[in-house]
């Protein structure tokens, strides 16, 4: 599934099965969906006209592999890029996690292009197949007053450290470079990123702490995000809880931080349906009224087997007047056109295949 954890990736890479294997691993989704979207006019911004497409939903294509080096040494790459399958096909390259390093007793080191511990963590919560499409709750974490504050973005030129696990408890430490250029009026500076996870049983806590140093011009902006989750699997399905609090600090003294709480549920159906619901609610920006939002999903999942899934969701968006959360990205089914005061709503019926 897309925006895993990298502990949990290598982890996959290094069972026994793995490493017996010389050649390369193909692999990716392929999902689809049939869209009707808009955005109503909750205040006095210009209602957004619904409108009908097709949704490529986080598709992706990777090839990953493992060399054992001896002495419980492994070398493991990976290379993964985004398909543009709702148009021409085209092909993103390693605009997805992509990566080569080492692993052993020590853990795992690996460089390349990322996924941190804060865009992991709330993917591992989320109930929606692959983390994708307008239920994804990452509407509303991760931005402020529904602008990106950079803290769910994959890290670019990044090292990170995956401890190994000691009972149930692991360790991530990245950071990354950001920009190459840095004598660009706009650039990355810095991104640095920890996480905390612990998973035994039905039970998986984490806490994510993010921070995204980036330059406009003259200002100097921080992003920081600190995240705590978890989930329950009961056995008829899954409850999960996310808390975030991201706070944007700029040098001309413009400051912004706001809260962000999910609750979300998976119930099985039957031996191969489920339904799953969420709900969301962002606060205000600081002192500032009426910069908060809610986000609202609920759909039914039904597997026709275990690598193809028939999905159907209804989401809904509601932002006050001073606010323009959106879904998540143009990747994950976002409506273009929403401002401040539009309510971002639609439904979805479609196909996820992975191999």
């Amino acid at each position: 599934m897309q925006k895993k954890l990298i502990a949990l990736a290598v982890a996959g890479l290094a069972s026994t099965a793995a490493f017996a294997q010389t050649n390369v691993t193909v692999y990716g989704v392929m999902d689809a969906t049939f869209d009707y979207v808009g955005a109503s006019q909750s205040t006095a911004a210009t209602k957004v006209k619904n409108d009908s497409r097709v949704s490529a939903n986080s598709s992706y294509l990777g090839f990953k592999g493992v060399e054992d080096l001896g002495n419980g040494l492994k070398a493991v790459f990976q290379i993964e890029g985004g398909l543009t399958n709702d148009a021409a096909g085209a092909w993103g390259g390693a605009n997805r996690d992509t990566y080569v390093g080492l692993t052993g007793g020590f853990g795992t080191v690996v460089a390349g292009n990322l996924t941190a511990a804060g865009r992991a963590l709330g993917a591992k919560v989320d109930v929606n197949s692959g983390a994708t499409g307008i239920g994804y709750q990452g509407a509303l974490y991760g931005k402020v007053a529904g602008t990106t504050s950079g803290v769910d973005d994959r890290t670019a030129n990044a090292v990170a450290y995956i401890s190994p696990n000691f009972s149930g408890f692991s360790a991530l430490a990245a950071w990354g470079a950001g920009s190459e250029q840095k004598d660009t009026a706009t650039r990355t500076d810095n991104v640095w990123s920890l996480g905390l996870n612990y998973a035994a049983g039905p039970v998986y806590a984490g806490y994510a702490y993010t921070q995204v140093d980036n330059v406009v011009g003259t200002i100097e902006a921080k992003a920081k995000s600190h995240r705590l989750g978890g989930t329950f699997n009961f056995g008829a399905g899954q409850v999960g809880l996310l808390w975030d609090r991201t706070d944007a600090n700029t040098s001309d003294s413009t400051d912004s931080a706001r809260n962000v709480w999910l609750l979300n549920g998976k119930f099985n159906v039957g031996a191969k349906g489920a339904v799953i619901a969420g709900y969301g609610k962002a606060g205000d920006v600081g002192n500032v009224n009426n910069t908060g939002a809610t986000h609202a999903f609920v759909g039914y999942e039904h597997s026709l087997s275990k690598r193809t899934v028939l999905k159907a969701i209804y989401a809904q968006v509601r932002n006050e007047a001073g606010a323009s959360y959106n879904f998540y990205n143009a990747a994950t089914g976002s409506v273009a056109g929403v401002v401040a005061g539009n309510d971002p709503k639609g439904f979805q019926f479609g196909i996820r295949h992975s191999f």
